[in-house]
């Protein structure tokens, strides 16, 4: 194999690696979530003060997104009870903890 088909092989082979990196890290950053777990949960949608809506998640998941500072941004993705898959903006949600009653 002559010098320059190596170095090309060389230059494909990084060239791969580096852009399988980038897309990861990529798709790290961008899955980047806050979780709560295993808890049941209430969700309240508040407008104006008042809560315009609530959910119930049992043994609930819920997702946002993160800025580069590590700060949910965006919106809460979650799963309910009531009406299955739900998406409410963070500034105007509440989440509280459902303590089992024993």
């Amino acid at each position: 194999m002559n010098i320059q088909r190596k170095l090309s092989l060389l230059t494909l082979f990084a060239l791969l690696t580096l852009s399988a990196c980038t897309e990861e890290a990529r798709n790290q950053i961008s899955r980047t979530t806050d979780n709560f777990l295993g808890e049941d949960l209430r969700v309240s949608y508040i407008d104006g003060g008042a809560v315009v809506k609530t959910w119930t998640v049992k043994d609930g998941k819920i997702t946002s997104g993160k800025d580069g500072s590590g700060n949910a941004t965006g919106y809460y993705y979650f799963w309910t009870v009531e009406t299955g898959y739900v998406q409410v903006p963070i500034e105007r949600t509440v989440i509280e903890e459902i303590k089992s009653k024993r």
